[in-house]
């Protein structure tokens, strides 16, 4: 127990000086090895290397282009209108308008991140303008991010997947059910904000104006589709799906649009490449630290610890939602991942929780962590956006964490709900 606590208090303070997350995981790895007796220096090049070596991650630049390039080729902006002649009509129908594009562009780019600031960028100031606050607009807009990496194509259950040796295409058909249920709980939420806060209606536009709208977003409404038509069908594997939505989105910005220039193509692959060696290199790092845990016996350790302790699935299920609520406060989603999966998974498989659950469990609990204090990653970035302090989102966000705490448990302690839908599908 004490290398490994050693190396996550180095990591902790290494982290707090402002060494990157993976640089100060790497570093501290190191320092353990040499100071207790165990693998050779050696294994920790081979480890990396080991850990980023999977074809389906692969399907994490593809998503990552596939977002790159749709929101350069105006196809956000295409969605959003669609969207806003829908929802619009409805008294907070900006809010609403914000809740279904987040739902929407996460069947697309998998990330939260990219989703808040995508979205955030369009919607906040447009929130603003009609007279919403700006803490509700940046915690909303946070908020609904969060179904991002739950509603597939999602980056980090291609991640868990990896790790745990999961099938991706069965964690993607599970995750539908948490990612709606999220969308349509933010729904609830905002038709009841609107009412008590008198939010403003719009005008319902014409029929006519409708049609024109989704005459012109219908090319961008179909990349979902394509991603459900995959899934369910079996006709692509995850990376062939991230490569079919990229070629796609080339298609609809270079010959549909024409909103997507030659010249901005190599900028968004440069941009792409930079981010994927990142998140690559957190998954190398990752396997390291992963490595060090089961080399140190810490899953072993706790599972003889329950073992003497406890024999109730609830309370490894609440013991699980308790490490993983404060790991994604200080953690990005990858190296929580990589680093926790060997240690919760024995422990499930000894009392009974389905792997797939597992997934879900993880990745909802660590898209919580983007919107916790003190790095809510989200939440800094729609409150820049909005250009208003820190502060006045998070005290937007009480209620919305409130939620998004209620889901969390249905997601928990309701497992056969949350598989139903692979089951169906057959996977």
């Amino acid at each position: 127990m004490t290398p490994i606590l050693t190396l996550a208090l180095l990591s902790i303070v290494l982290c707090l000086l402002t060494m990157p997350v993976a640089l100060a995981l790497g570093v501290s790895s190191l320092v353990v090895m040499l100071a207790w007796p165990g693998p050779p220096l050696l294994l920790a090049a081979q480890k990396i290397l080991n850990g980023m070596d999977s074809f389906s991650l692969l399907a994490i630049p593809f998503f990552l282009l596939a977002a790159q390039l749709m929101n350069a080729a105006d196809i956000t902006q295409r969605i959003i209108a669609v969207l806003n002649a829908g929802l619009g009509r409805f008294r907070g129908g900006l809010a609403h308008v914000t809740v279904g594009a987040n739902m929407f562009l996460a069947g697309i780019s998998g990330s939260s991140v990219a989703d808040a600031a995508a979205t955030g960028s369009v919607m906040i100031p447009a929130m603003k303008r009609e007279g919403y606050p700006g803490g509700f607009a940046a915690a909303l807009t946070a908020a609904a991010a969060v179904c991002g990496p739950i509603i597939p194509p999602s980056i980090p259950l291609v991640i868990y997947g990896v790790v745990a040796k999961v099938s991706i295409l069965k964690l993607f058909a599970a995750g539908y059910v948490p990612g709606v249920l999220l969308g349509l709980g933010l729904f609830a939420y905002v038709a009841w904000a609107a009412r008590r806060r008198g939010f403003p209606m719009a005008e319902a536009p014409g029929m006519a104006e409708i049609a024109r709208r989704v005459r012109h977003g219908s090319l961008a409404l179909l990349m979902p589709v394509l991603l459900v038509v995959g899934i369910v069908g079996g006709i692509f594997t995850v990376t062939e799906l991230g490569a079919v939505l990229v070629v796609y989105a080339l298609a609809v910005g270079f010959l549909a649009y024409r909103t997507l220039g030659l010249r901005q193509v190599p900028r968004l692959v440069g941009d792409v490449a930079l981010e994927s060696a990142n998140v690559m290199f957190v998954v190398g790092v990752s396997s390291l630290v992963a490595y060090l845990v089961v080399f140190h016996q810490i899953p072993t350790a706790l599972m003889q610890f329950l073992g003497e302790t406890t024999d109730s699935r609830i309370v490894v299920l609440l013991l699980f939602n308790l490490v993983l609520l404060v790991a994604g406060m200080f953690l990005d989603s990858t190296p929580a991942t990589i680093i926790l999966v060997p240690i919760f998974l024995p422990l499930a498989r000894k009392y009974g929780i389905d792997p797939t659950h597992l997934g879900l469990v993880m990745v909802f609990n660590l898209m919580v962590g983007l919107v916790t204090p003190p790095v809510a990653l989200n939440l800094y970035i729609t409150a820049r956006i909005a250009a208003v302090p820190i502060w006045r989102a998070l005290v937007e966000m009480v209620p919305l964490f409130v939620l998004l705490l209620a889901i969390l448990a249905f997601v928990t302690f309701a497992p056969e709900a949350m598989l139903w839908l692979p089951r169906v599908l057959g996977l």
